[in-house]
């Protein structure tokens, strides 16, 4: 501990003086106190050290060879062991000279450091560094030494630790350096000439690869693999390294290697041996290695497996070796291994009989046997040797170590067994020749000459027979790949006999020993136990024998079928009674006909059994056995039915949890796809039998009670149930086909019963959610599809067929009409489980049927499918893509489409068909297509084809067909757009007829009295000008472009016909609209223009409905035109307009409501003025001011202005101030003269109408109704203008020209009789106007320039006599003192004596407004104003 707490702090160093401390001691006195402590210490020692190794120097140089235990030797060695972990420098040259004056051989002196285990690696690398140092001596007898310790140096060189093999490395590189320095020639004939002639090339060779062998300790033994064994694919060397020596240098090399190995600790063996594990088993061959293997055996067999106290146990380190010999056992160099004596080792090291103890000496070994068995090695071994082994192998295979059974289990399935050594066996043990070691049998062997080793095996380890044939047969189980397997049926049906009738043989092979045959049971099993264990095995080896049996090996292979059955009824144990019907079962199906004579037999047998197990497992059997009868049966006689009615007629006496099972089994074998519709047929064909009697009898018979019953009956629920059982693609062809049975005669009312069943059941069938999970995940879809395509069309003939007999009496008369319903509702449900394609593909199938009621059912369902699918789409439209079944609706595939034009083509036979008797059927198919071209939108050609048959069929007398041929040709244009072009002048020329036919049939059923008559004939009639609305609506959308020649037959029917323009019904007027306003929108203007401004005379005619949708029409078409065409034609628009304004001058007798008419115009003059620029409307406003001015000679005061056009002009021109304010305005001043002029005319005709009492009260009245009107729009017209006067600013002066003429229309009376006249503003209404006039005026000024006269005037007018006057007076007042606020204090002085004459007002509205007026300026001034009153 001291001398390493020195070395470490560096106090330790070679310079040395000895003269000091061997001379004066006051020198070495003077020397200690002038040095430090640590320093003379380290001295001290140092010193110490020095004269040890000066000793143990002087004694090797003087003694003679000693032994390597002498004393002195073994405390140098100590001291070696001592200094060189511990020191980088101090004394290793004087221990190199000390190794080298012993008179030892290096490798007594090195081998404990070299080979022995837990040797730390600092000694470890010192030696090898003390060894290095050696090589550079010139000693010649030291230099052989060191050659011959070669194998040594490998030792370490294999070590973990780099550092070590860096060490090592440099002692082989200090071996190769001596080597060229040495002289061999006086030891090529010595004891070196073994080496001599390879060792240097060796040590050449490992030098070339030093740093591969010092960076991976795994090249080492690569190295030797290559260059000594047969293996030459290391990755770790090069590939041409094996060639670098002969066979016999090889050889040389690998002895020289070994030679020294036995000298080595048993961990040096172990490495040494390791380096040299992929050479094989040329190791073994070396002199002492097997002997050793051998020894190794011998101590393993008398300590671990016998126990014997004498000896040494193996240590762990010893365990490793002998596993690693064994292993090169296993790797033999040759390609057959010969004598038994060479696998004896491998033999002993299997014949493990006890391993509970769990001993590595004895596990290891086995396992290392059982891992390296490999199967080219077992195929090398003699017949005789494989079968030692094998025996081995079968009782590891029942070891009670998992890791033993496991590897044996691995080892097993390795290696290929021949069906001849297993035969063989098994003869062996069925002639009782098969004996354990140490039983009296054996025993018996042993004192008789008859029997050799060859008549019988002999069981190693002790053991029961019993045991033995378990493993055997476990094994069988195991090794199912067996070439020729079938061969064992025969031995193993001799066993089989053996096990169950042969009691002597059993007792006898189960009490040969006590070993444990069963891995599972801790105690010995029974003799019946044992016996039962061996059947059951044997049967199963049997079954999966059969089982795989090949067509080849059926003709050379005899079941003893009769064998089996004798022992079904012998055996007690259930499961040996299924294994023996399983047996049964895999024998059927492999060789059937050797099974045919014994099927009675075994029917009776199964059946016994039946009676008292009925499991699952038992079940399977059972079904495996009828599944060989079914085949057989149907191999004589083809008739299903009968099959299947033999078993209905069993059903009610077996059990309900068992009829499902059976019948089910027997169906798989059937075929369900052809032999469950007939069982269906036929069970309820029983069930009708069994209740029709019952139901005929019934005086209450309904259909409730009908359904209720078959609910009821075993054979309803069983077949629910039984379908149950299998997926929808079974079951619905199986439906199809009982439908397809089912034939309805006149006569037999037992089938009409069949078919109210079946629909009952088909209905609840349908609901089964498997369907539409199947039709929604696309699994079968295509199958499922065709066949409800097919249960569809079988309803809808068998929906007929009940149709047909609406005259027959009996009892379905009482069910006829439910049945009828229940049969629609079901067909509802069906056509919704199918895709386009296969609906299309059924209805036409169903069109083609002879029936012509079937034809038109099919027609029908067809359109109702179609509507709902659309109306399903449009209720879910905004959950996104639907991928489920009516998804498909929405966009037809190829394969659809093809049969969707199919379709079309079938349905247009029918339009096209000339018969009489088929009217209804025509209609029906003219629907349908309507109802296909608006579900399925699109430009197919075969909707051309159609639109040109229906085109031809509108002028039919029939009117319901016409109708329908209307709806349906506008649905197709539609569809087809430009594509119907050709077709358009058949379409036009059929609409316009029929158009003129309704309406004149219209005209004349006016006149008729009939109510119910009358009423159906009005029906008729608004359905077909309904229709064709419709199709003039998709005439118009799509083919708009193209109706020039037609237009004016399409005007006058939409402005001229008061069916169109005058009807009370509310969806044809609707329709109306809508129709002409898509006239404006996609006829061209340049067309439409013309033949409307020409209607405009005749719709004067038919009134004022016609004029007001004439106008209407032009004003959506003013709003459609572009900017060219408004400036092409905007003049001639305005010229119609201005005569249609001169309506109320001219009172045509047909408009009667003139108003209505000119606020048509006028919001159509609007409508184009807004369209027009400035430059435009000028002069248009220009000559609406000039067309109001001027002077009508027709009228009764000729020379005069017409009043009708003034009020006409005023209307139009409020309308344009309100809505085009941009354009008014700047316009405004050429009206200013006209309104002041109006409004003074207005004074003087109610002055001047005072005075005139003798005019009739008609024209007064009159007269008084339009200057009213006149003076009404005058005003309005001036409130327009003063709020544009406030927006814009203007200058006061328009207000001051129109302030007098304003202001004394607050003393004109209104009319007398204004009542009569709903359509003349209210008396009201014209003083709110004056009112906000007067007072917007006032305020829009802005000036007290102005505010001044305004007030003086109206303050004036409160002073008339008429309570009016000053009402209206007050209240202006009142509103400028609101509006003005402040500003209207300027105004107290003059307004305050007007106001104390009012205050005393005989009238109290005239006072009280007064006084109001007075608060709100006294609050707004501050003071109070009475003083001045």
């Amino acid at each position: 501990m001291e001398w390493e707490l020195l070395e470490s702090a560096g106090n330790t160093s070679e310079e040395f003086n000895p003269g000091l401390w061997e001379g004066d001691i006051n020198r070495l006195i003077e020397h200690m106190v002038g040095t430090n402590a640590k320093t003379v210490n380290g001295e001290i020692l140092t010193c110490l050290f020095w004269r040890l190794l000066g000793s143990f120097s002087k004694i090797a140089a003087e003694t003679e060879p000693l032994d390597k235990n002498e004393k002195w030797l073994c405390c140098f060695r100590d001291l070696f062991v001592f200094i060189v972990p511990h020191t980088n420098h101090v004394f290793k040259k004087h221990l190199c000279n000390v190794v080298a004056k012993c008179k030892i051989q290096t490798s007594h002196f090195f081998s404990e450091f070299f080979t022995d285990e837990g040797v730390s690696a600092a000694l470890l690398i010192g030696s090898l560094q003390v060894f290095t140092s050696l090589c550079t001596r010139p000693d010649e007898s030291l230099s052989f030494q060191l050659f011959a310790e070669f194998p040594l140096i490998l030792v370490p060189l294999s070590s973990d630790n780099q550092d070590v093999r860096t060490a090592a490395m440099n002692a082989i590189e200090g071996l190769l350096s001596l080597w060229s320095r040495v002289n061999l020639s006086r030891s090529k004939n010595g004891l070196h000439a073994v080496w001599v002639h390879f060792l240097g090339e060796l040590l050449g060779l490992m030098v070339q690869q030093k740093r591969l062998l010092i960076s991976d300790k795994n090249v080492l033994p690569s190295l030797f693999s290559s260059l000594l064994g047969n293996s030459h694919d290391s990755l770790l060397v090069q590939h041409n390294i094996g060639k670098r020596f002969e066979q016999t240098t090889k050889d040389d090399i690998l002895g020289f290697l070994l030679d020294s190995a036995p000298r080595f600790s048993a961990y040096g063996k172990l490495k040494i041996l390791s380096l040299l594990k992929g050479v094989g088993d040329r190791v073994l061959r070396v002199n002492g290695i097997e002997s050793l293997m051998l020894d190794l055996l011998d101590r393993r067999q008398k300590c671990h497996v016998g126990f014997d106290k004498s000896c040494h146990k193996l240590s762990l380190v010893e365990v490793n070796i002998l596993c690693l010999l064994l292993e090169m056992c296993m790797k033999p160099s040759s390609t057959t291994v010969g004598d038994l004596d060479v696998l004896d080792p491998i033999l002993k090291v299997l014949q493990v009989s006890d391993v509970s103890s769990g001993d590595p000496a004895v596990l290891k070994p086995c396992m290392t046997v059982l891992g390296d068995l490999s199967n080219s090695y077992y195929a090398s071994l003699k017949t005789e040797t494989q079968v030692f082994v094998f025996r081995h192998l079968v009782l590891l295979f029942r070891s009670t170590n998992g890791d033993i059974q496991k590897a044996t289990r691995e080892a097993l399935l390795r290696i290929n067994i021949t069906y001849s050594i297993v035969s063989g066996m098994l003869e062996f043990i069925c002639e009782q020749k098969v004996w354990s070691i140490g039983s009296r049998h054996e025993k018996k062997r042993k004192k008789g000459s008859a029997c050799n080793n060859h008549d019988v095996y002999i069981i190693p380890g002790g053991g029961n027979v019993v045991a033995f044939v378990g493993s055997l047969l476990d094994v069988l189980l195991l090794k199912k790949d067996m070439e020729n397997r079938a061969s064992l049926i025969c031995p193993l049906f001799k066993l089989l006999q053996n096990a169950f009738f042969d009691s002597e043989w059993i007792h006898v092979a189960a009490n040969q020993g006590d070993l444990h045959y069963h891995a599972s049971s801790e105690n010995s099993q029974s003799i019946a136990d044992a016996a039962v264990h061996i059947q059951q095995e044997l049967l199963l080896i049997l079954e999966d024998i059969t089982a795989s049996v090949t067509s080849e090996d059926k003709n050379s292979i005899n079941f003893d079928v009769e064998l089996l059955v004798k022992c079904a009824r012998s055996a007690s144990n259930m499961v040996t009674h299924n294994q023996i019907f399983s047996l049964l079962s895999a024998i059927s199906r492999a060789k059937p006909d050797q099974v045919l004579d014994h099927i009675l037999e075994i029917l009776v047998v199964i059946g016994e059994s039946a009676v008292t197990q009925w499991d699952s497992n038992f079940q399977h059997i059972f079904e495996d056995l009828i599944s060989t009868v079914v085949p057989c049966w149907l191999s004589k006689t083809d008739s299903a039915d009968a099959l299947l009615q033999i078993f209905v007629n069993i059903l009610p006496q077996v059990s309900e949890h068992r009829r499902i099972s059976m019948i089910e089994h027997v169906l798989r074998h059937l075929g369900e796809s052809v032999s469950l519709g007939s069982l269906l047929y036929l069970l309820f064909r029983s069930l009708v039998s069994r209740n029709c009697s019952s139901l005929s009898d019934r005086s209450d018979q309904s259909f409730s009670y009908s359904i209720s019953l078959i609910n009821t009956q075993w054979e309803y629920l069983f077949s629910v149930d039984l379908l149950e059982k299998y997926s929808c693609t079974v079951w619905l062809p199986s439906i199809l086909m009982f439908l397809q049975r089912i034939v309805v005669s006149d006569s037999d009312a037992t089938l009409f019963m069949e078919l109210l069943v079946a629909m009952h059941f088909i209905s609840n069938k349908l609901q089964d959610p498997e369907i539409a999970f199947k039709l929604d995940s696309g699994e079968d879809s295509d199958n499922i599809q065709l066949t409800v395509g097919g249960i569809m069309k079988e309803i809808v003939c068998h929906l007929q067929l009940v149709d047909s007999k609406r005259k027959q009496t009996g009892v379905l008369s009482v069910f006829r009409k439910e049945l009828k319903e229940y049969m629609n509702t079901l067909l509802i449900a069906v056509t919704k489980r199918l895709t386009p394609s296969v609906y299309f593909k059924t209805i036409i199938q169903l069109l083609g049927h002879v029936d012509k009621c079937v034809r038109r059912k099919a027609l029908g369902t067809l359109s109702e499918t179609v509507k709902d699918t659309g109306f399903i789409g449009l209720k879910h439209g905004k959950r996104g893509p639907d991928l489920s079944l009516r998804s498909l609706w929405f966009d037809l595939d190829e394969n659809s489409l093809q049969l969707f034009d199919t379709l079309c083509l079938e349905i247009l036979k029918f339009v096209n068909s000339e018969s009489e008797l088929s009217s209804s059927l025509k209609l029906a198919a003219v629907s349908t297509l309507e109802v296909l071209a608006n579900r399925f939108p699109s430009d197919n050609s075969v909707f051309s084809t159609c639109l040109d048959s229906v085109s031809k069929s509108i002028c039919t007398d029939n009117s319901a067909l016409s109708s329908s041929c209307l709806r349906t040709a506008g649905s197709l244009i539609n569809v087809l757009g430009p594509k119907a072009l050709p077709q358009l002048p058949f379409v036009m020329e059929g609409m316009i007829r029929q158009s003129r036919n309704a309406l004149s049939t219209v005209t004349a059923g006016t006149k008729q009295t009939d109510g119910d008559a009358s009423m159906v004939s009005s029906i008729q009639n608004d359905s077909i000008l309904m229709s064709i609305l419709l199709a003039l609506e998709a005439v118009v959308d799509k083919l708009g472009g193209f109706l020039n020649p037609y237009l004016g037959d399409i005007l006058e029917l939409l402005l001229l016909k008061p069916q169109y323009t005058s009807t009370s019904e509310l969806k044809l007027k609707l329709k109306s609209d809508s129709v002409r306003k898509l006239i404006t929108e996609r006829v061209p203007v340049r067309l439409l223009l013309s033949p409307l401004l020409r209607a405009y005379s005749d719709a004067i005619m038919c009134g004022d409905s016609s004029v007001s949708i004439a106008f209407e029409m032009i004003q959506n078409l003013v709003a459609a035109m572009d900017r060219s065409s408004v400036g092409a034609y905007h003049v001639s628009i305005f010229d119609v307009c201005l005569q249609a304004l001169d309506l109320r001058r001219q009172h045509p007798a047909a408009v009667r409501n003139v108003d209505a008419v000119e606020k048509n115009v006028i919001n159509t003059v609007v409508a184009l003025t807004m369209r027009l620029t400035e430059k435009m409307f000028k002069p248009l406003f220009m000559r609406s001011i000039e067309w109001s001015e001027s002077i009508v000679e027709e009228n009764e005061n000729a020379g005069t202005k017409s009043i009708d056009r003034s009020i006409a002009f005023y209307g139009l021109v409020n309308s344009l101030a309100e809505s085009q304010r941009s354009l008014f305005v700047p316009n405004f001043k050429h009206l200013l003269d006209c309104c002041v002029r109006h409004l003074m005319d207005a004074e003087g005709a109610e002055s001047a109408l005072n005075h005139k009492k003798k005019k009739v009260k008609l024209q007064e009245s009159s007269r008084r109704k339009k200057d009213t009107n006149c003076g009404l729009s005058i005003v309005e017209v001036a409130k327009v203008e003063e709020l544009l006067i406030r927006v814009a600013t203007l200058s006061p002066m328009p207000c001051e020209v129109l302030l007098k003429p304003i202001v004394s229309q607050l003393l004109t009376d209104p009319p007398a009789a204004l009542v009569q006249y709903p359509n003349v503003p209210s008396v009201e209404e014209v003083d709110d106007l004056l009112v906000a006039c007067v007072g917007r005026m006032a305020v829009t000024a802005g000036s007290d320039l102005l505010w001044k006269p305004l007030n003086h005037e109206v303050l004036m007018q409160t002073r008339s006599e008429k309570v009016r006057s000053r009402m209206l007076g007050l209240r202006i007042v009142k509103y400028m003192v609101e509006n003005l606020k402040e500003e209207y204090l300027v105004l107290l002085a003059e307004t305050i004596p007007f106001l104390g004459e009012l205050l005393e007002d005989v009238e109290l509205s005239v006072k009280s407004l007064a006084q109001e007026i007075l608060k709100e300026m006294e609050s707004m001034s501050g003071e109070s104003l009475r003083q001045y009153l």
